[in-house]
């Protein structure tokens, strides 16, 4: 379903106005209440084997995770287990071995690298780091045509934020993946997109729960970063982003399942 709040459809080419539009995805149902503080234990082992020392190969976070599985359970028309990090104390988020952990574990592989939509995703952030920051502005502005497109649709998106300035591996990790499920056109004529962004956990109570804005701003300090994403406790800049290429995905039995038990 969409929700159009506007006297015309909102569209950035168009008379400027205070206009919205909104797909029905809702942070309440959909958004996780614990923030995105994974820890992801890739390898361990000693290089070279056996005498050498030890290593152990570790990254940061599964946002792409939580933002496909916040949308699978979107499409399943299904609210995500409602644990927040009070039930999760001293843990911030699910262990691994809980339904929930993994699969969200599974959706950031299939994001960025265990499925062919995902490799090619993974190789564009890759090459998207690479970019100059006036080849990186006009192709994210092509891709903004996509959002709006999308959402007109009443179809929320991923988005893949680009920070990192590399196309080096380690550099990889300062790039992001957040929900957008909505966008408005300001008095101004100013583009905002409204996201949800698993490094913040929804908050239930209405005075503390802010849903993110992405917009475009003038350039003046950080040369190549004109996107600021606005939370309620802290602001993000970003070069660009892209629309990610997903797919909803039905979730295991289990998942389902612990998020009808968690419910109770």
């Amino acid at each position: 379903m969409l929700s159009v709040m506007s006297t015309s459809h909102a569209h950035p080419d168009k008379s400027a106005g205070d206009q919205a539009v909104m797909t029905d995805y809702s942070p309440e149902l959909y958004a996780f209440r614990f923030p995105n503080a994974f820890v992801n234990h890739i390898w361990s082992g000693r290089i070279p084997p056996l005498i050498g020392r030890k290593v152990q190969l570790s990254t940061a976070g599964r946002c792409g995770g939580m933002a496909f599985a916040s949308l699978d359970f979107y499409h399943l028309k299904t609210p995500v287990p409602p644990l927040s990090t009070d039930d999760l104390a001293p843990s911030l988020v699910p262990s691994d071995g809980h339904p929930l952990a993994n699969y969200i574990y599974t959706r950031q592989l299939h994001s960025m690298l265990t499925t062919v939509r995902g490799l090619r995703d993974g190789v564009r952030y890759i090459r998207w780091s690479g970019y100059t920051a006036a080849t990186i502005a006009a192709k994210t502005q092509l891709e903004e045509q996509k959002v709006i497109a999308s959402l007109d649709r009443g179809q929320p998106v991923v988005l893949g934020l680009i920070k990192a300035t590399s196309k080096r591996l380690k550099a990889q990790g300062v790039n992001h993946q957040v929900v957008c499920y909505g966008y408005r056109l300001d008095t101004s004529g100013r583009l905002e997109f409204t996201v949800y962004d698993p490094n913040g956990p929804f908050q239930s109570s209405p005075n503390e729960h802010r849903p993110g804005i992405l917009r475009k701003i003038d350039d003046v300090e950080h040369s190549g970063f004109v996107y600021q994403e606005r939370l309620s406790n802290r602001t993000h800049r970003w070069r660009g982003f892209f629309v990610v290429d997903y797919r909803p995905h039905q979730p295991n039995p289990a998942v389902i399942q612990a998020a009808k038990t968690d419910e109770h």
